[in-house]
């Protein structure tokens, strides 16, 4: 069809300029007829550029012609045309999505490469409290709860972030796509947490409730014990006066953990020495074991903004635990300042955890092995209080065991809990 086109526009202009030839040789001036057979092709050209020049702007009809002009007129009004059904296709689709992220209860918040908002459902609004006009603006402008703009700025969107805002308990995951766009999820889990939380009131209110009975029957059984009585009873005695301790052990980890949960994230800590802090364990666990010995190893006085008391039963698990499990060796606690804050580790000698136990540990109640369980002892909530703690200082713990050269059990409190700043605040 191009050829056809071109060919036609060669013809026309060929037989213009040879007419014009023609004329100027019939009165002996061929060169002028040359010139303005040449002219003439060309005002042709021009008034058909011209009239697609304006049909370009929708000022005139299309060009009706059979050369290059008509040819490419005809090209664009099929293209025009595709792109059109192409473009409501597209609408069409863009519309179904739209009102699929509308039917969505969770609130759906598009934003852009630095966090400006692009889009966002009626979900999100009634959620975050935007209003239509609040597109462009940056999501930390108007999402300002502390632990929501931290995880934000820190750019680490591999867990979600849960979090109150108002009367709302919300879940946020976001995700990145596209080109340098991301996408924010927000649930809502209020309901969820108001569960957790009526849970958690019923442990702390049963273990509360524990506490006296247990507290008669240990008087009683140590009135039994320091009492002559025959053997078979003494045993008996022994063993019940165990068990008991170990309830009693049990009733209090247990309200020390709906404690943790229940505490908020979002009140005010103070400051502390956590070198000062660490040797203090240390000097605690001294009558814990006959063999076994802490040692703390610090790059000085390390302040840090957080929980003296959570803090301080996270060490105490930790310590009590490398000492338990390490078969009386030596227990090493070192501090070490890094550039995204400061690593605390715990490590022992003991027999080592296998693999496939090292991503339950800090389950409630899971044993790696319950026969040594036996003779240890221990709740099974040790190292769930500690991940609990840790969450309340922004850390996670970090499990690293080797089969038969022990554990080191390690956390990193994070850079804006540690150093100068906090230290000048003393």
């Amino acid at each position: 069809m191009y050829q056809g086109a071109l060919q036609r526009e060669l013809l026309r202009v060929s037989i213009i300029i040879l007419a014009g030839f023609a004329v100027g040789w019939s009165v002996d001036y061929p060169l002028y007829g040359l010139i303005v057979g040449l002219i003439v092709s060309q005002i042709f050209s021009i008034r058909h550029a011209s009239s697609i020049f304006k049909w370009s702007y929708r000022q005139g009809p299309a060009p009706q012609d059979n050369g290059l002009i008509g040819y490419a007129a005809d090209r664009i009004i099929r293209r025009e045309k595709t792109l059109k059904e192409r473009l409501l296709n597209q609408a069409k689709m863009l519309q179904r999505y739209n009102q699929g992220i509308e039917a969505l209860k969770d609130g759906v918040v598009v934003l852009d490469s630095v966090g400006h908002i692009d889009t966002f459902n009626s979900a999100a609004t009634r959620m975050l409290l935007l209003r239509k006009n609040d597109s462009g603006q940056h999501i930390t402008h108007l999402v300002r709860a502390p632990h929501f703009v931290r995880y934000f700025r820190k750019a680490d969107f591999s867990e979600p972030l849960q979090f109150d805002l108002r009367t709302f308990s919300l879940q946020v995951q976001i995700t990145e796509f596209g080109v340098d766009q991301k996408i924010m999820l927000i649930r809502d889990v209020t309901e969820r947490k108001r569960v957790e939380t009526m849970r958690q009131d019923f442990i702390a209110d049963v273990s509360h409730e524990l506490r006296t009975p247990l507290t008669v029957i240990n008087g009683y059984l140590e009135m039994l014990t320091d009492m002559d009585v025959p053997a078979p009873l003494a045993k008996a005695l022994a063993q019940m006066g165990s068990q008991s301790n170990r309830m009693t052990n049990l009733v209090n980890d247990l309200i020390q953990l709906s404690k943790l949960e229940s505490a908020s994230r979002e009140r005010n800590g103070v400051v502390f020495n956590l070198t000062n802090l660490c040797e203090q364990v240390a000097g605690e666990m001294k009558g814990y074991s006959d063999t076994a010995s802490v040692i703390v190893e610090a790059e000085g006085r390390l302040m840090i903004d957080g929980f003296k008391d959570e803090m301080h039963s996270a060490l105490t698990n930790l310590i009590t635990n490398a000492i338990k499990y390490g078969d009386g060796e030596q227990v090493r606690v070192s501090l070490t300042q890094m550039e995204r804050g400061l690593e605390v580790a715990v490590k022992d000698k003991g027999p080592g955890i296998p693999p496939e136990h090292l991503a339950r540990v800090t389950e409630r109640f899971y044993r790696v092995d319950e026969s040594r369980e036996s003779t240890v002892g221990g709740s099974g909530l040790g190292l769930s209080i500690v991940k609990h703690a840790l969450e309340h200082h922004d850390a996670e713990l970090k499990i690293e065991s080797v089969i038969g050269q022990g554990s080191t059990f390690s956390f990193v409190i994070p850079a804006f809990r540690v150093g100068e700043g906090v230290e000048a605040a003393v």
